[in-house]
C-alpha cells in the first residue's frame, strides 16, 4: 500500500541509548520509513538501555528540557504531531507538559500521542507525583491517542483487570475520567491464558460514547524489550493515514468501519513480524553456538533496521472483537 503522508512532522520526546532500540532509537527510524519528517528531543542519554542489567549516562533536567524547547521555538518549529515516551522525573514531566501545550496554543491542529510511561510487567518504576501528573495531562483536553499498557491502565483508572469483562469495566472507567478520543491498550495477559495476549481499543463516536473493542494474539515465548515503543511510533503514524477526521460514527457503526480498529490490526501485525524476526535470529544464534534456548528468553534489542521492509505493508492479520 502507498501512503502519502504529505510530509507530516512529528516531534517525538523519548528516551536515547547509544546502543540497542528503545525510546527514540526504536521510533524514529520506522517514522521515516513511513515518510514521516521526524524531529527528536531525547530525555535521556544511555549507553544502552536498563533491560542489560547496567548502563551510564545522564537524564535531562528540567532546565535542559525547557532550554532545548526554546531554541526550537527561536526557529519557529512547528509539528503535526507530538509522540511522548519515558520522562524520568516529575519536573521533566512538568517541563514536557508545558511544552506540548505550547505547540498545541500555537498549532490547535497538532495532535498529541501520549504513551503514559509508568511500568510494565506488574512494577511501577515512577514516583506517585509522576502519576498524579499524567492523570492531569490526561484531563487537559489535549490528548489524540494514549497507549497504556495493562498495569498503565489499571494504576490510572484504579481498576484491576483479569479478565474481559474486567478490562471493559477499566476502559470503561478510563474513558469516564478522561475523556480521550482514541485508547489502546497495548498489552493484556490473562493469568489463565498463557499462549494469549490481548489489546483492546476505544474510540469515541460521540461526546460521551465509546466503541471498544479487542484482538486476540498468540504470544511469541519471549520477552522483548523496546516494542512497545515500536508500537506507539506505528500507531501514530498510522492516524496520519486521515481517515479519522473525515467520517462522523454512531453507536451504530460496526467495527469494521472504524478506523482505530484498522489502525491497531495493522500495528498488531506488524509489530508481530519484527518481533518473530527478531525471535528466529535469537534462536538462530543460540543453535549456531550449540547452546540451549533459556526457558525465560530475554532478547534485549529488536531488529527495527532489518524489519523495514514491514513498516509500508500495512498487514491486517487479525479479527476485531467487541468488548
Amino acid at each position: 500500500m502507498t501512503t502519502d503522508f504529505n510530509s507530516r512532522k512529528l516531534l517525538s520526546i523519548q528516551s536515547h541509548v547509544v546502543h540497542g532500540y528503545v525510546g527514540n532509537r526504536a521510533a524514529t527510524f520506522p517514522l521515516q520509513i513511513r515518510g514521516l519528517d521526524v524531529d527528536v528531543l531525547n530525555t535521556v542519554q544511555f549507553s544502552n538501555h536498563p533491560a542489560y542489567g547496567r548502563f551510564k549516562g545522564t537524564r535531562l533536567t528540567e532546565d535542559e528540557l525547557k532550554e532545548l524547547y526554546e531554541g526550537l521555538v527561536n526557529i519557529d518549529c512547528e509539528y503535526d504531531g507530538i509522540l511522548t515516551g519515558y520522562i524520568p522525573s516529575d519536573e521533566g514531566l512538568k517541563a514536557i507538559g508545558e511544552i506540548c501545550r505550547d505547540l498545541i496554543r500555537k498549532n490547535p491542529a497538532t495532535k498529541w500521542f501520549l504513551d503514559p510511561v509508568l511500568g510494565d510487567n506488574g512494577k511501577i518504576y515512577v514516583s506517585e507525583g509522576n502519576i498524579e501528573i499524567y492523570k492531569g495531562i490526561l484531563k487537559s483536553g489535549l490528548i489524540t491517542l494514549v497507549t497504556p499498557n495493562q498495569l498503565e491502565l489499571e494504576v490510572l483508572s484504579e481498576s484491576k483487570v483479569h479478565d474481559l469483562a474486567s478490562l471493559k469495566r477499566a476502559i470503561d472507567k478510563f474513558n469516564d475520567l478522561y475523556n480521550i478520543p482514541n485508547v489502546v491498550v497495548t498489552s493484556v495477559k490473562f493469568n489463565d491464558e498463557d499462549g494469549y495476549l490481548y489489546s483492546a481499543g476505544s474510540t469515541r463516536v460521540s461526546e460521551k460514547l465509546y466503541k471498544s473493542f479487542y484482538f486476540k494474539v498468540p504470544v511469541i515465548n519471549a520477552s522483548f524489550s523496546g516494542s512497545g515503543d515500536l508500537f506507539s511510533a506505528l500507531l501514530a503514524s498510522d492516524y496520519f493515514k486521515g481517515s479519522e477526521e473525515q467520517k462522523s460514527f454512531t453507536e451504530e457503526t460496526p467495527l469494521s468501519e472504524l478506523p482505530l480498529v484498522h489502525s491497531l490490526n495493522e500495528v498488531i501485525s506488524t509489530v508481530e513480524k519484527v518481533l518473530q524476526l527478531t525471535y528466529d535470529h535469537e534462536i538462530n544464534r543460540y543453535k549456531s553456538a550449540g547452546q540451549n534456548v533459556p526457558a525465560n528468553l530475554k532478547i534485549n534489542d529488536l531488529k527495527v533496521i532489518q524489519g523495514k521492509k514491514y513498516y509500508l505493508q500495512y498487514l491486517e492479520k487479525y479479527q476485531a472483537h467487541s468488548l
